[in-house]
């Protein structure tokens, strides 16, 4: 079943791709803008794991931090001081900080390359991890740079003809302290212990009545109910 919602302390692969294998990561500069863009939007709410930036497509591997840090996040970034029972579901707030992230991103990449238009071809992918064997797998792959291939056709110019990827190897060397690394919010998943996220997995996704707006509705329907 495909992954529709997100549970915080749990893990998940979250991806996209460019329309028509549009080049997004042609050259390094746009690879470290799309990384401190993933730096402002995610790690607040997340650890990041892993990581791969290639050609037309990214591939962030995350571990969501607890709900109350959802929550305060959320205040914090709207300038709010909302009850944390009234607060948008998970799901809601981190697909915002993925929104946030791809629009700034386009809108960087179509002012450097004088476009404009559609640049990635869906809101974001996104895949629960449910082993440990899973997720390691998944480190090393990303770590080795490997692009997936979503769909058939090639776009082909000058500027995919040479394509290097972006990856968190370097999380994974030996010169750089757990202390440091959880400091800067990544994490490095085989020294970390991650057992606790795989013992109770939550649901690909919450029936329709158990979301954030259907709580909207139903709150704003309360207030304005007759005394």
């Amino acid at each position: 079943m495909k992954t529709i919602h997100l549970f915080e302390d749990h893990i998940y692969l979250i991806s996209n791709y460019s329309v028509a294998r549009n080049p997004m990561f042609s050259s390094l500069s746009m690879q470290d803008y799309f990384k401190m863009k993933m730096e402002k939007y995610l790690l607040p709410i997340t650890e990041i794991l892993a990581y791969s930036m290639i050609g037309n497509e990214f591939q962030i591997l995350v571990k969501l931090k607890m709900r109350k840090t959802f929550c305060a996040h959320y205040n914090s970034y709207q300038n709010t001081t909302i009850p944390f029972a009234e607060i948008p579901e998970t799901t809601y707030i981190f697909s915002q900080a993925m929104a946030n992230l791809q629009i700034s991103f386009v809108k960087h990449f179509n002012f450097v390359h004088k476009r404009s238009g559609t640049l990635v071809a869906s809101r974001f992918g996104r895949k629960l991890i449910e082993s440990e064997n899973e997720m390691n797998g998944l480190v090393e792959k990303l770590n080795k740079g490997e692009e997936r291939p979503h769909y058939s056709g090639i776009w082909i110019n000058e500027i995919m003809k040479e394509r290097r990827a972006m990856t968190s190897v370097w999380l994974y060397g030996e010169n750089l302290s757990r202390e440091t690394k959880c400091a800067e919010g990544y994490l490095n998943a085989r020294k970390a212990d991650l057992g606790a996220s795989f013992k109770i997995l939550p649901p690909y996704r919450l029936p329709s009545t158990n979301n954030f707006f259907f709580h909207q509705i139903f709150k704003i329907f309360r207030q304005n109910a007759a005394p």
